[in-house]
């Protein structure tokens, strides 16, 4: 029996490889099965550690700063001809006792300072950015002042780019030539309304209640001067213009393209061909929700099994009460990481011998099932 192991990372407890790591040995412990390894990513964070660890990828050292400007060491991952940039990297993710202020105070110019230096690299002629995992909700306003873009109040002083300075934007100006960018999304998000930047991930970032208004109010003023400036007047509502705080807008005003990143990544790593070889496929991430069929790497799993006519058994840290979502897109089954009482961070620290088991499991399962 051949099962392809192929799972997003657990957020705060384990990468994708070391998950795929874990469920490996224990279905090689429970049962005498051939094991596929396929770690997976969703555009997001991880995804540069794939290409640098399974698809020849390597590391290329560069300065930046992070989501507060403050300066730090960088990389980007040079793939033959291509750099993968992943975005939280130079903006990432801060936790709150981290911050030295307040989320006005974040920039995305970290990761446009890592696309410069690829750009500037001998042979690159394609940059990949991952949008994900960040920490700034600037529109990315940073990045691309990063990428020689200027901003200008009304009194014509020059503004840097960052989410407090959003508002007093005035008038652009854009280099001659920017090299393509092409932005891997691991959300849908537009950039502004309910399911926006601001409401949906900025809490999340560190903005307040009470701050949720004014911050929308200016990355639709940030959003309309920029659009106007290029005549354009749809960048807002694409597919991952709010992703990462708003820097997929930044990409689509640049003139580059964004990409669900999930089936991106699978492509990439070869999921199609490998599917085909599988009698069983087990996939996972940390939390299952409804966002795992958008785009996710869940998501993406179950739809190119179904396609193929695989089974699919999912686990993950949290399941959501209704099921039936994913049964309608071709899960077999779902079990949680834990099974008695235990709090999160018990879970988390445990996850590895959690994972084990579950594949130990699984193995035992599958291999009576089979000879059944």
């Amino acid at each position: 029996m051949r099962i392809l192991v192929a799972v997003d990372s657990f957020k705060g407890s384990l990468t994708a490889d070391e998950a795929v790591h874990w469920l490996s040995q224990g279905l090689m412990k429970g049962a005498r099965v051939e094991v596929d390894p396929c770690p997976l990513a969703d555009g997001g964070e991880g995804t540069s550690a794939l290409v640098e660890r399974y698809l020849g990828g390597r590391r290329v050292m560069a300065p930046t700063v992070d989501s507060f400007g403050r300066p730090r060491p960088g990389w980007w991952v040079r793939w033959g001809r291509t750099a993968v940039v992943e975005s939280a990297v130079g903006s990432g993710y801060l936790p709150p006792a981290d911050r030295p202020a307040s989320v006005w105070h974040t920039t995305s110019r970290g990761t446009g300072m890592l696309v410069h230096h690829a750009q500037q690299a001998p042979d690159i002629d394609r940059v990949i950015v991952t949008l994900g995992g960040t920490g700034a909700v600037d529109g990315g306003m940073g990045f691309l002042e990063a990428l020689g873009v200027e901003f200008y109040d009304r009194d014509g002083h020059r503004l840097t780019g960052m989410a407090g300075h959003l508002e007093r934007v005035h008038r652009i100006r854009w280099p001659d030539v920017v090299p393509p960018i092409v932005g891997l999304y691991d959300t849908f998000v537009p950039l502004l309304g309910p399911t926006g930047a601001v409401r949906l991930y900025g809490p999340q970032k560190g903005v307040t209640p009470q701050d949720v208004e004014p911050f929308e109010r200016h990355l639709a003023h940030f959003a309309h001067v920029l659009q106007d400036s290029l005549n354009q007047s749809d960048l807002t509502n694409r597919p991952g213009a709010g992703a990462a705080g708003g820097m997929g807008l930044a990409i689509y005003a640049l003139g580059g393209r964004l990409e669900a990143g999930a089936p991106a990544v699978a492509q990439w790593m070869d999921l199609a061909s490998r599917l085909e070889r599988a009698d069983w496929v087990i996939t996972g991430e940390g939390r299952l929700d409804a966002q795992s069929l958008l785009g996710k790497v869940v998501g993406t799993v179950l739809d190119q099994a179904r396609a193929r006519y695989r089974p699919v058994l999912a686990v993950a840290g949290a399941l959501p009460a209704d099921l039936s979502p994913f049964y309608q897109a071709g899960l077999t089954a779902a079990w949680p990481l834990v099974s008695g009482p235990m709090t999160v961070e018990e879970a988390m620290r445990d996850a590895p011998r959690l994972l084990q088991q579950l594949g130990e499991n699984f193995a035992r399962l599958l291999m009576y099932g089979d000879s059944g």
